[in-house]
């Protein structure tokens, strides 16, 4: 478990299944992530009783209410360890902050007591408040963009997407 000053992160449970459909059957947050039925929903919660949990994917929850918002985890690639960042919000709850002090806590988390090397991340190449959070407030590099790299369901097209990296090194540069 992780606290910040709003947040409390720690591993989704049952409990937190219709906070997860509220997040993901949203036209706003499907414009960047598959929208989910709620069967799929709890499809997904059902497959995930089943396999080893990830000691760096958390529920992101408001302490105020104990309300999940959101999720945010990174997944490690034991090889070369290392990390994928990533992550999706209710809509309801963009542009306040949370993102970035979940984000941040994950990382600073998987750098300082995961001893990970190096942590990376990606988005649609049109998703500017993920490119924000990931360069200004992570302060990842860039990396580059791969054109036509995947398909967006919702926008019906196939899309580029930027990719950013921040090595442990440079995080304790530039971020402690």
């Amino acid at each position: 478990m992780i606290e910040t000053n709003r947040l409390i992160l720690r591993p989704m449970t049952q409990d937190d299944l219709e906070d997860f459909y509220d997040i993901f059957k949203s036209e706003q947050v499907g414009r960047f992530v598959h929208r989910m039925s709620h069967e799929a929903a709890e499809r997904y919660f059902e497959k995930k009783k089943k396999s080893e949990p990830n000691p760096y994917s958390f529920a992101v929850v408001l302490k105020e209410n104990n309300k999940m918002i959101g999720t945010c985890g990174v997944k490690l690639n034991k090889d070369n360890n290392c990390g994928e960042l990533s992550y999706v919000f209710n809509a309801d709850y963009w542009n306040k902050g949370y993102c970035t002090e979940a984000c941040k806590a994950v990382v600073k988390y998987c750098f300082i007591e995961g001893g990970m090397h190096r942590i990376e991340a990606d988005c649609f190449e049109d998703n500017y408040a993920s490119t924000k959070i990931l360069q200004e407030k992570l302060l990842m590099n860039y990396e580059g963009s791969i054109k036509n790299y995947a398909f967006n369901e919702a926008t019906q097209k196939i899309t580029a997407f930027k990719f950013f990296g921040i090595t442990k090194e440079e995080y304790l540069k530039k971020c402690i």
